[in-house]
Order: structure tokens, then C-alpha cells, then sequence
């Protein structure tokens, strides 16, 4: 059980919302995105809080924290935030691979919304 549900329960309160906002997309073309999101992401590598986040996370630039790759593995990437305590998965520049990657990634996130709600 993640530390801040259990802090929770334990104050005898209602478990905390929490949202992940995940910056990723599906596609085979992983380079290609990885490329995408280095430059879209750059600019995190120069603020400090940012900074202190990627670090924290075992990265050495936002653009390693991206979620790149085929259904497979963007459902296993979804999962581990959950797995961390996550209440909710919010996925970003879903663009970073062109329309046909947007649209993998949204149909991909529908099926696993869908199958969390049965």
C-alpha cells in the first residue's frame, strides 16, 4: 500500500485523490517520439523544480520521464502509476508521434478506463 493512502487510513481519513499527469503516446516508431520529446520537453531541464523532480525520478532530462512505446508497454507504464498510488492517470502530448500515435494512445487509454471501471 502506497505511504500516502496508508497515512490516510491510518488519520482515519478518506483516501487521497491522486493524479498523475503522464506525458506519452503509443507508436512503433519509438526514436522518432523520443526526438519529439526531447525538444517538447527541454525547457523542464531548466527549472529548478522540475529539475529536482527528474532527478528524484533516477532520469537525467524530462524528456526520459516521457512514456514512449507500443500498447504493450504504455499499459504496463499506466499500471506502475497506479501500482505507486496513483487514483488517476492523465496521459499528455499524446502528439508526439503524429495523428496515428494520438489516436493508438486515446483508443489504448479508453480500453484501460474501460476495463478499471469493470
Amino acid at each position: 500500500m502506497p505511504r500516502l493512502l496508508s497515512a490516510a487510513t491510518a488519520a482515519g481519513r478518506p483516501a487521497p485523490r491522486v493524479v498523475a499527469l503522464v506525458a506519452g503516446v503509443v507508436t512503433d516508431d519509438v526514436e522518432t517520439a523520443r526526438e519529439a520529446a526531447a525538444q517538447q520537453t527541454a525547457f523542464y531541464d531548466r527549472i529548478p523544480s522540475y529539475q529536482k523532480v527528474i532527478e528524484l525520478s533516477g532520469a537525467s532530462r524530462a524528456a526520459d520521464l516521457v512514456e514512449i512505446g507500443d500498447e504493450k508497454a504504455i499499459a504496463a507504464a499506466v499500471r506502475r502509476y497506479f501500482d505507486a498510488g496513483a487514483t488517476e492517470v492523465v496521459f499528455t502530448q499524446t502528439n508526439l508521434a503524429g495523428p496515428q500515435g494520438r489516436e493508438r494512445t486515446w483508443r489504448l487509454l479508453g480500453e484501460l478506463a474501460g476495463k478499471e471501471k469493470a
